[in-house]
């Protein structure tokens, strides 16, 4: 899979590592002088973080919902 050229499966099953991760590519890119080439391969970069926390907010949302289901069963 593409996402694990950048990061590890921890990093990616986990919302707070993505999350880190998104941060500190946001903090680098803060920087004036990047250039166009690191603007470009840290763009690629946050993709798959993006994904992963994409992923791991839908799945907590389906389960608050079906814990909700069932409460009110």
């Amino acid at each position: 899979m593409a996402d694990t050229k950048y990061f590890s499966d921890e990093i990616l099953a986990s919302y707070d590592l993505s999350f880190a991760e998104l941060e500190k590519i946001e903090k680098a890119l803060e920087n004036p002088e990047i250039s166009v080439d690191d603007l470009s391969e840290m763009a690629k970069k946050c993709i798959p973080l993006i994904r992963a926390c994409k992923d791991k907010l839908r799945e907590t949302q389906d389960s608050v919902d079906q814990i909700l289901k069932e409460v009110e069963a």
